[in-house]
């Protein structure tokens, strides 16, 4: 079985390559944002474009157990953060906008949240108080950025 296409075995179990998730979740979010600058009386963009975010957490989540380095990958994220967020704020907020970070932020905090749980843990492989604290400050730079999603991200 491929793991670059869609694929369908034998035993008619369905599977989608890393790839074809992405590709997936950039249309969703294209229709998304579709809805929300150009074509704001199509409301069923807005219902398929909302199912890329989950996509896009599943897909960070995968990155964050399959990365060889952390560090790289969190750095990356927030690249990518930064360099949306001028495009993000004009097609959204025609301007600068500070009032509003772009899903990359919700998506790089999320990124760290997980990295603290993980890396602050019991002997029964539980957080530790470390660990939630570290998360809990993610989740509050969420909210104080006011980035997409906000804490729910």
């Amino acid at each position: 079985m491929s793991t670059n296409n869609l694929s369908s075995s034998a035993s008619g179990r369905f599977s989608l390559s890393a790839a074809a998730l992405h590709i997936l979740a950039m249309a969703l979010m294209l229709m998304d944002h579709l809805w929300a600058t150009l074509l704001p009386a199509q409301d069923w963009l807005t219902c398929a474009g909302r199912l890329a975010f989950p996509i896009f957490a599943f897909m960070a989540v995968e990155g964050y157990f399959h990365t060889h380095s952390f560090r790289k990958y969190a750095l990356r994220m927030l690249g990518f953060a930064l360099i949306s967020e001028w495009p993000f704020d004009w097609a959204f907020f025609s301007g600068v906008y500070w009032g509003h970070q772009n899903v990359y932020f919700t998506l790089l905090l999320g990124l760290l949240a997980m990295k603290a749980l993980d890396t602050y843990q019991t002997a029964e492989g539980m957080p530790a108080l470390k660990g939630i604290l570290g998360a809990a400050a993610c989740f509050l730079a969420a909210a104080l950025l006011h980035c997409d999603y906000d804490v729910l991200g």
